[in-house]
Protein backbone atom coordinates (compact mmCIF):
# COMPACT_ATOMS: atom_id res chain seq x y z
CA UNK A 1 0.00 0.00 0.00
CA UNK A 2 1.27 3.41 -0.97
CA UNK A 3 0.23 6.90 0.08
CA UNK A 4 0.74 9.70 -2.43
CA UNK A 5 2.36 12.77 -0.91
CA UNK A 6 3.19 15.19 -3.73
CA UNK A 7 4.22 15.43 -7.37
CA UNK A 8 7.99 15.51 -7.85
CA UNK A 9 7.87 16.19 -11.58
CA UNK A 10 6.19 15.42 -14.87
CA UNK A 11 7.22 14.99 -18.47
CA UNK A 12 6.58 13.38 -21.82
CA UNK A 13 6.23 9.88 -20.40
CA UNK A 14 4.25 10.65 -17.25
CA UNK A 15 4.41 11.84 -13.65
CA UNK A 16 6.73 11.10 -10.75
CA UNK A 17 5.19 11.17 -7.27
CA UNK A 18 6.71 11.09 -3.83
CA UNK A 19 4.97 8.26 -2.03
CA UNK A 20 5.16 6.52 1.31
CA UNK A 21 5.34 2.73 1.33
CA UNK A 22 3.04 2.10 4.27
CA UNK A 23 4.13 -1.53 4.74
CA UNK A 24 7.88 -0.89 4.75
CA UNK A 25 7.58 2.64 6.19
CA UNK A 26 9.88 4.23 3.65
CA UNK A 27 9.59 6.92 1.01
CA UNK A 28 9.90 6.15 -2.68
CA UNK A 29 9.68 7.93 -6.02
CA UNK A 30 6.88 6.44 -8.12
CA UNK A 31 6.97 6.97 -11.88
CA UNK A 32 3.53 6.64 -13.48
CA UNK A 33 3.81 6.04 -17.22
CA UNK A 34 0.62 7.89 -18.12
CA UNK A 35 1.98 10.74 -20.26
CA UNK A 36 1.54 11.26 -24.01
CA UNK A 37 4.81 9.46 -24.81
CA UNK A 38 3.90 6.33 -22.87
CA UNK A 39 1.37 5.18 -25.47
CA UNK A 40 4.22 4.61 -27.93
CA UNK A 41 6.24 2.39 -25.60
CA UNK A 42 6.48 -1.17 -26.91
CA UNK A 43 7.54 -2.44 -23.47
CA UNK A 44 6.69 -0.09 -20.58
CA UNK A 45 8.81 -2.10 -18.15
CA UNK A 46 12.02 -2.05 -20.21
CA UNK A 47 13.15 0.94 -18.12
CA UNK A 48 12.63 -1.03 -14.91
CA UNK A 49 14.64 -4.00 -16.18
CA UNK A 50 17.46 -1.69 -17.27
CA UNK A 51 17.56 -0.23 -13.75
CA UNK A 52 17.60 -3.71 -12.22
CA UNK A 53 20.51 -4.75 -14.47
CA UNK A 54 22.35 -1.59 -13.43
CA UNK A 55 22.30 -1.95 -9.64
CA UNK A 56 25.31 0.08 -8.51
CA UNK A 57 26.22 2.63 -5.85
CA UNK A 58 26.10 5.40 -8.48
CA UNK A 59 22.79 4.34 -10.05
CA UNK A 60 19.37 4.98 -8.47
CA UNK A 61 17.91 1.77 -6.97
CA UNK A 62 14.68 0.28 -8.30
CA UNK A 63 12.17 -1.12 -5.80
CA UNK A 64 9.33 -2.51 -7.91
CA UNK A 65 7.43 -2.40 -11.21
CA UNK A 66 3.74 -3.22 -11.64
CA UNK A 67 0.48 -2.29 -13.30
CA UNK A 68 -2.02 -0.24 -11.33
CA UNK A 69 -5.18 -0.55 -13.33
CA UNK A 70 -3.83 -0.02 -16.85
CA UNK A 71 -0.99 2.30 -15.81
CA UNK A 72 2.58 0.95 -15.51
CA UNK A 73 4.26 2.18 -12.31
CA UNK A 74 7.96 1.99 -11.47
CA UNK A 75 8.93 2.66 -7.86
CA UNK A 76 12.50 3.58 -7.02
CA UNK A 77 14.78 5.11 -4.44
CA UNK A 78 13.82 8.63 -3.35
CA UNK A 79 16.67 11.09 -2.92
CA UNK A 80 15.43 14.14 -1.04
CA UNK A 81 18.29 16.39 -2.23
CA UNK A 82 16.94 16.23 -5.77
CA UNK A 83 19.08 16.53 -8.89
CA UNK A 84 22.03 18.69 -9.90
CA UNK A 85 19.55 20.77 -11.91
CA UNK A 86 17.13 21.09 -8.98
CA UNK A 87 19.88 22.34 -6.70
CA UNK A 88 21.74 24.68 -9.05
CA UNK A 89 19.03 25.79 -11.50
CA UNK A 90 21.43 25.99 -14.42
CA UNK A 91 24.13 27.99 -12.61
CA UNK A 92 27.78 26.85 -12.56
CA UNK A 93 28.93 24.49 -9.81
CA UNK A 94 32.08 24.96 -7.79
CA UNK A 95 34.85 23.26 -9.74
CA UNK A 96 35.45 20.48 -7.20
CA UNK A 97 31.73 19.70 -7.09
CA UNK A 98 31.42 19.61 -10.88
CA UNK A 99 34.37 17.24 -11.16
CA UNK A 100 33.12 15.02 -8.32
CA UNK A 101 29.62 14.84 -9.84
CA UNK A 102 31.01 13.98 -13.27
CA UNK A 103 33.33 11.31 -11.81
CA UNK A 104 30.40 9.66 -9.99
CA UNK A 105 28.25 9.79 -13.12
CA UNK A 106 31.07 8.20 -15.11
CA UNK A 107 31.31 5.40 -12.54
CA UNK A 108 27.61 4.70 -12.96
CA UNK A 109 27.93 4.94 -16.73
CA UNK A 110 30.93 2.55 -16.72
CA UNK A 111 28.78 -0.05 -15.00
CA UNK A 112 25.86 0.42 -17.40
CA UNK A 113 28.14 -0.03 -20.40
CA UNK A 114 29.71 -3.13 -18.84
CA UNK A 115 26.21 -4.63 -18.72
CA UNK A 116 25.64 -3.91 -22.41
CA UNK A 117 23.35 -0.93 -21.80
CA UNK A 118 23.23 2.64 -23.09
CA UNK A 119 21.69 5.35 -20.92
CA UNK A 120 20.97 7.80 -23.77
CA UNK A 121 19.66 10.64 -21.57
CA UNK A 122 22.55 11.97 -19.47
CA UNK A 123 21.96 15.53 -18.26
CA UNK A 124 22.04 17.48 -14.97
CA UNK A 125 18.36 16.74 -14.32
CA UNK A 126 19.17 13.01 -14.31
CA UNK A 127 22.08 13.20 -11.86
CA UNK A 128 20.55 12.78 -8.41
CA UNK A 129 22.26 13.87 -5.20
CA UNK A 130 22.53 11.69 -2.11
CA UNK A 131 22.47 13.11 1.41
CA UNK A 132 26.28 12.90 1.44
CA UNK A 133 26.58 14.80 -1.84
CA UNK A 134 27.53 11.94 -4.15
CA UNK A 135 25.71 11.44 -7.46
CA UNK A 136 23.51 8.65 -8.76
CA UNK A 137 22.44 8.32 -12.40
CA UNK A 138 18.66 8.20 -12.80
CA UNK A 139 15.87 8.13 -15.42
CA UNK A 140 16.27 5.08 -17.62
CA UNK A 141 13.29 5.95 -19.81
CA UNK A 142 15.48 6.09 -22.93
CA UNK A 143 17.91 3.35 -21.90
CA UNK A 144 18.32 0.28 -24.07
CA UNK A 145 20.67 -2.55 -24.87
CA UNK A 146 23.47 -1.81 -27.30
CA UNK A 147 22.17 -2.51 -30.78
CA UNK A 148 18.53 -1.88 -29.81
CA UNK A 149 18.49 1.91 -30.01
CA UNK A 150 16.29 1.94 -33.12
CA UNK A 151 13.46 0.47 -31.05
CA UNK A 152 13.79 2.95 -28.15
CA UNK A 153 12.51 6.56 -27.91
CA UNK A 154 14.57 9.42 -29.35
CA UNK A 155 16.73 11.58 -27.08
CA UNK A 156 17.10 15.15 -25.81
CA UNK A 157 18.25 17.11 -28.86
CA UNK A 158 20.83 19.53 -27.29
CA UNK A 159 22.70 16.52 -25.86
CA UNK A 160 22.72 14.46 -29.08
CA UNK A 161 26.13 14.03 -30.74
CA UNK A 162 26.87 15.24 -34.28
CA UNK A 163 26.62 11.73 -35.77
CA UNK A 164 22.92 11.68 -34.86
CA UNK A 165 22.09 14.31 -37.49
CA UNK A 166 20.21 14.37 -39.77
CA UNK A 167 19.37 10.79 -38.79
CA UNK A 168 18.79 8.76 -36.64
CA UNK A 169 18.35 11.52 -34.00
CA UNK A 170 19.01 9.17 -31.11
CA UNK A 171 22.11 7.94 -29.31
CA UNK A 172 23.07 4.47 -30.48
CA UNK A 173 26.62 3.99 -29.16
CA UNK A 174 28.88 4.34 -26.14
CA UNK A 175 30.38 7.36 -27.93
CA UNK A 176 26.98 9.01 -27.86
CA UNK A 177 26.72 8.58 -24.09
CA UNK A 178 30.25 10.01 -23.72
CA UNK A 179 29.23 13.06 -25.77
CA UNK A 180 26.11 13.58 -23.61
CA UNK A 181 28.34 13.31 -20.53
CA UNK A 182 30.55 15.98 -22.10
CA UNK A 183 27.58 18.33 -22.54
CA UNK A 184 26.56 17.60 -18.94
CA UNK A 185 30.06 18.44 -17.69
CA UNK A 186 30.11 21.63 -19.79
CA UNK A 187 26.79 22.72 -18.28
CA UNK A 188 27.96 22.04 -14.73
CA UNK A 189 31.11 24.08 -15.32
CA UNK A 190 29.69 27.00 -17.32
CA UNK A 191 25.98 27.06 -16.55
CA UNK A 192 23.10 26.86 -19.00
CA UNK A 193 23.36 30.26 -20.67
CA UNK A 194 24.10 28.72 -24.06
CA UNK A 195 20.87 26.69 -23.87
CA UNK A 196 18.81 29.80 -23.21
CA UNK A 197 20.46 31.43 -26.22
CA UNK A 198 19.21 28.71 -28.60
CA UNK A 199 15.65 28.52 -27.25
CA UNK A 200 14.20 29.86 -30.51
CA UNK A 201 16.52 27.98 -32.89
CA UNK A 202 14.74 25.60 -35.30
CA UNK A 203 15.71 21.94 -35.67
CA UNK A 204 17.81 22.42 -38.80
CA UNK A 205 19.85 25.20 -37.23
CA UNK A 206 20.28 23.21 -34.02
CA UNK A 207 21.57 20.28 -36.06
CA UNK A 208 24.03 22.56 -37.90
CA UNK A 209 25.36 24.04 -34.66
CA UNK A 210 25.92 20.58 -33.15
CA UNK A 211 27.46 19.11 -36.31
CA UNK A 212 29.95 21.95 -36.65
CA UNK A 213 30.95 21.91 -32.97
CA UNK A 214 29.49 25.37 -32.33
CA UNK A 215 27.10 24.03 -29.66
CA UNK A 216 28.03 24.04 -26.89
CA UNK A 217 30.56 26.81 -27.64
CA UNK A 218 33.98 25.32 -26.91
CA UNK A 219 35.67 28.74 -26.83
CA UNK A 220 33.45 30.22 -24.13
CA UNK A 221 34.57 28.61 -20.88
CA UNK A 222 34.30 30.71 -17.73
CA UNK A 223 37.62 32.38 -16.78
CA UNK A 224 38.27 30.28 -13.67
CA UNK A 225 38.12 26.89 -15.41
CA UNK A 226 41.68 25.62 -15.81
CA UNK A 227 42.97 24.28 -19.11
CA UNK A 228 43.31 20.60 -18.21
CA UNK A 229 39.64 20.53 -17.18
CA UNK A 230 38.59 22.36 -20.34
CA UNK A 231 40.44 19.71 -22.35
CA UNK A 232 38.41 16.94 -20.70
CA UNK A 233 35.12 18.57 -21.72
CA UNK A 234 36.36 19.39 -25.22
CA UNK A 235 37.58 15.83 -25.84
CA UNK A 236 34.27 14.36 -24.68
CA UNK A 237 32.54 16.79 -27.07
CA UNK A 238 34.70 16.04 -30.12
CA UNK A 239 32.61 15.97 -33.29
CA UNK A 240 34.51 12.84 -34.39
CA UNK A 241 33.44 9.96 -32.09
CA UNK A 242 36.77 8.17 -32.66
CA UNK A 243 38.55 11.12 -31.03
CA UNK A 244 36.40 11.22 -27.91
CA UNK A 245 37.13 9.24 -24.78
CA UNK A 246 36.48 5.65 -25.76
CA UNK A 247 34.99 4.73 -22.40
CA UNK A 248 33.47 6.32 -19.33
CA UNK A 249 36.45 4.95 -17.41
CA UNK A 250 38.85 6.91 -19.65
CA UNK A 251 36.85 10.09 -19.07
CA UNK A 252 36.78 9.51 -15.30
CA UNK A 253 40.54 9.04 -15.16
CA UNK A 254 41.02 12.30 -17.10
CA UNK A 255 38.74 14.09 -14.63
CA UNK A 256 40.73 12.71 -11.71
CA UNK A 257 43.95 13.98 -13.29
CA UNK A 258 42.35 17.44 -13.74
CA UNK A 259 41.42 17.93 -10.07
CA UNK A 260 42.71 21.37 -9.01
CA UNK A 261 44.61 22.35 -5.90
CA UNK A 262 42.23 25.32 -5.52
CA UNK A 263 38.57 24.93 -6.40
CA UNK A 264 37.02 28.17 -7.60
CA UNK A 265 33.34 29.02 -7.71
CA UNK A 266 31.65 32.05 -9.24
CA UNK A 267 29.88 34.31 -6.77
CA UNK A 268 28.91 36.84 -9.47
CA UNK A 269 29.89 37.10 -13.13
CA UNK A 270 33.03 39.03 -12.09
CA UNK A 271 33.89 37.64 -8.64
CA UNK A 272 35.12 34.27 -7.38
CA UNK A 273 35.82 32.41 -4.17
CA UNK A 274 38.24 29.53 -3.85
CA UNK A 275 39.23 26.90 -1.33
CA UNK A 276 42.42 24.86 -1.47
CA UNK A 277 42.91 21.22 -0.58
CA UNK A 278 44.70 22.38 2.60
CA UNK A 279 42.06 24.89 3.69
CA UNK A 280 43.51 28.13 2.30
CA UNK A 281 40.73 30.52 1.19
CA UNK A 282 40.90 32.81 -1.83
CA UNK A 283 38.85 35.74 -3.14
CA UNK A 284 39.21 37.40 -6.52
CA UNK A 285 37.28 39.76 -8.72
CA UNK A 286 37.09 42.56 -11.25
CA UNK A 287 35.65 45.77 -9.82
CA UNK A 288 35.29 49.45 -10.70
CA UNK A 289 38.04 51.72 -9.47
CA UNK A 290 39.07 55.37 -9.88
CA UNK A 291 41.42 54.38 -12.68
CA UNK A 292 39.01 52.11 -14.56
CA UNK A 293 38.72 48.47 -13.67
CA UNK A 294 40.80 46.74 -11.04
CA UNK A 295 41.51 43.05 -10.51
CA UNK A 296 42.04 41.98 -6.91
CA UNK A 297 43.27 38.74 -5.39
CA UNK A 298 43.18 37.95 -1.67
CA UNK A 299 44.34 34.95 0.29
CA UNK A 300 43.69 33.73 3.84
CA UNK A 301 45.40 30.88 5.64
CA UNK A 302 43.51 29.13 8.45
CA UNK A 303 43.19 31.36 11.52
CA UNK A 304 44.43 34.49 9.71
CA UNK A 305 42.80 37.47 7.97
CA UNK A 306 42.56 37.92 4.20
CA UNK A 307 45.62 39.62 2.70
CA UNK A 308 46.01 41.03 -0.82
CA UNK A 309 48.31 39.24 -3.22
CA UNK A 310 49.64 42.53 -4.57
CA UNK A 311 51.78 40.99 -7.30
CA UNK A 312 48.60 39.85 -9.08
CA UNK A 313 46.44 42.94 -8.48
CA UNK A 314 46.28 45.24 -11.50
CA UNK A 315 44.38 48.06 -13.22
CA UNK A 316 42.84 47.92 -16.71
CA UNK A 317 40.99 50.21 -19.09
CA UNK A 318 38.74 47.51 -20.55
CA UNK A 319 36.73 44.67 -19.06
CA UNK A 320 38.07 42.26 -21.67
CA UNK A 321 41.66 42.89 -20.59
CA UNK A 322 40.71 42.62 -16.93
CA UNK A 323 39.00 39.26 -17.53
CA UNK A 324 41.97 37.96 -19.53
CA UNK A 325 44.21 38.78 -16.59
CA UNK A 326 41.72 37.24 -14.17
CA UNK A 327 41.64 34.03 -16.19
CA UNK A 328 45.43 33.74 -16.19
CA UNK A 329 45.66 34.28 -12.43
CA UNK A 330 42.69 32.12 -11.44
CA UNK A 331 43.88 29.20 -13.56
CA UNK A 332 47.43 29.46 -12.24
CA UNK A 333 46.18 29.43 -8.65
CA UNK A 334 43.86 26.49 -9.42
CA UNK A 335 46.71 24.35 -10.74
CA UNK A 336 49.60 25.48 -8.51
CA UNK A 337 47.78 26.42 -5.32
CA UNK A 338 49.61 29.77 -5.22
Amino acid sequence: MYKRLRVLGSGYFGEVWLEEDLALRRLCAAKYLNGPGSSGLVDPFAEARSMLQSKHEHVVDIYSAELEGSVPVIRMEYLSSGSIEDKNHGTPLAIKHAISAAEDACRGLEFLHSKGLLHRDLKPANLMLTAKGSVKVSDFGLACEKGQAAFAPIGYAPHLPPECFPDPQYIESVGGDIYAMGVTLYRMLNGDGFLFAIATVDNDELARLIQTGALPPRDEFAPHIHKSLRRVAIKALHIDPTKRFQSASDMRHALEAARPKVSWRMTTSDTWEGISTVGVEWRAGVENSKRGLGFFLKRRTPGKNFRSVTADCAQFTSRANALDHAAAVLQRVAVSGR
